[in-house]
């Protein structure tokens, strides 16, 4: 009994480890140099708005019933929306359908859980934040002003690479509980604003 305890408990870790490994290649071949001369930009941030959902958790009124798909918003870059529909196509998240659907102004972005706020939207961000309030949606951005605004999930270019920002006090506001791995592979977690 003792002997299967320990099997058991090896086979445990050993997932571990191997969900470890498969979260930190998945991040790091969408920012390796030589992949991502092969694939977009949009088909990198894609990627990661994928990834994304697989290390966050909604609280449970974000869903109205347990069959309701997730669905991520592109707000503003209908560019990312046809691989970000290629990159889910067929996927789910903790037993969820994954939906892309494309957000044509603030009032739409609330159907979202996780919603991609391009920066050619900039000027509507203080709308779009209003719209939002009360609402569990996991926002991801690419511009200063959205991480001005209180946006929880910033993209920014490190060295030639698509990298990403947490902010933790966003994701409290937003209900949203981002998991230890991915703010390990974050360069940066700001528990303010």
């Amino acid at each position: 009994m003792l002997l299967a305890a320990l099997i058991r408990r090896r086979s445990n870790i050993a997932r571990l480890a191997l969900a470890r490994c498969v979260l930190f290649a998945t991040f790091v071949l969408a920012t390796d140099p030589v992949t991502a001369e092969l694939l977009s930009e949009a088909q990198i941030k894609a990627a990661f708005l994928y990834n994304f959902t697989r290390f966050v958790e909604w609280p449970e009124g974000a869903f109205a019933t347990p069959q309701d798909p997730l669905v991520i918003g592109v707000f503003g870059e209908d560019g990312l929306t046809a691989d970000l529909q290629a990159i889910v196509a067929g996927r789910r998240v903790n037993g969820r359908a994954i939906i892309v659907r494309n957000v044509e102004d603030e009032s739409d972005a609330a159907v979202a859980q996780v919603l991609f706020i391009s920066a050619a939207v900039d000027a509507r961000l203080d709308t779009l934040h209003g719209s939002l309030a009360d609402r569990a949606v996991l926002t991801v951005g690419e511009s200063s002003a959205f991480a001005a605004s209180g946006g929880v999930i910033l993209f920014v270019e490190r060295g030639g690479k698509l990298r990403f920002e947490i902010n933790m006090a966003a994701a409290a506001r937003a209900q949203v509980k981002v998991s230890a791995e991915l703010q390990k592979l974050a360069t940066a977690v700001r528990s303010a604003p």
